[in-house]
């Protein structure tokens, strides 16, 4: 289970986006600022809503109450609501997170939070609230699921919601291989922190999708400028590669080749150690994050003349 003010920060983003469903959310709200006084943890339950590209909703398997949407309660050592959600679509129908991925119009925020049977009995075990986050598939399945068509999904709420969303696995991140004239490539040496992606390594720049953006490439040229300062002169799609979150969902990426000629040390660097120019005989010798030498290595041998 989760404390309270981290569910209230969930709570409150939400109604920040649905702000008509403040009435219908109130009682949880009630709820949340009534533990406040107590350092107990709040009971909620997470749920999962995947949607595959025939826009079917992902269900378990028949009970006495029906096919319902994957769901289970927190376990202490869980990071977020989120994973909770991603362990119970695993135990409850065989999908592991490496076959989902976020979608562009919800990514780690809820769908949905609707009201739980605690929310007005006050029952001290009793969830208050269901959150519910969207996934989409990012590869087909092995086992054998339960599918439902989105229009019989319920309650009418989460129809509604459920209808903007496609099924199309997207590129939601996006990197740049930048390279020089001279045949360098620019690489970004990143902080020492465990709660990040290749700490202290070296790799591309880069960053996530933000709701504003409407392309990998709105992406990729929007954190250019918030991470360095920098302006590439060519930009290019170059190839989409996937890696895996902290979650173990699959993060779709979309790798541009961006042409730049600058000098680093007079960029304005906003995180990570530093910048610098390598050549691709030297980036072999560094320590570096993920797939990096292999993308350096296949657009060097590109450019090399016939």
């Amino acid at each position: 289970m989760f404390n309270r003010t981290d569910l209230r920060t969930v709570l409150n983003s939400y109604l920040v986006r649905h702000p008509a469903e403040s009435a219908r959310l109130a009682a949880v709200a009630d709820a949340l600022d009534a533990a406040r006084s107590t350092p107990d943890p709040v009971p909620v339950t997470c749920s999962a809503v995947v949607v595959d590209p025939a826009h079917r909703i992902l269900h378990t398997s028949s009970t006495s109450v029906g096919p319902r949407l994957p769901g289970a309660e927190p376990r202490n050592e869980e990071r977020s609501p989120l994973a909770t959600a991603l362990r119970a679509v695993r135990e409850q129908t065989g999908i592991h997170p490496s076959d989902l991925c976020l979608t562009p119009q919800h990514l780690r925020a809820p769908i949905d939070i609707a009201p739980g049977p605690g929310v007005n009995s006050r029952a001290p075990s009793a969830p208050i609230a269901d959150l519910r986050f969207a996934f989409y598939l990012a590869h087909t399945p092995s086992t054998t699921t339960h599918w439902q068509p989105a229009a019989d999904v319920d309650p009418t709420e989460l129809w509604a919601k459920v209808t903007g969303l496609d099924g199309q696995a997207t590129p939601l991140n996006a990197s740049a291989l930048i390279y020089n004239h001279r045949g360098e490539y620019l690489l970004h040496l990143r902080d020492m922190r465990d709660d990040i992606w290749a700490p202290g390594c070296w790799a591309l720049l880069g960053g996530g999708h933000e709701p504003g953006d409407r392309t990998p490439q709105d992406t990729i040229l929007r954190e250019l400028k918030e991470e360095a300062g920098i302006v590439p002169q060519r930009l290019e799609a170059f190839l989409d590669e996937e890696v895996r979150d902290a979650d173990g969902l699959t993060v779709p990426v979309r790798i541009f080749a961006a042409l730049w000629e600058g000098d680093p040390a007079r960029l304005p660097l906003t995180e990570g150690v530093m910048l610098a120019w390598f050549p691709p005989a030297m980036v072999s010798r560094l320590r570096l994050g993920g797939g990096t030498l292999d993308l350096v290595q296949r657009h060097a041998r590109l450019a090399e003349p016939a």
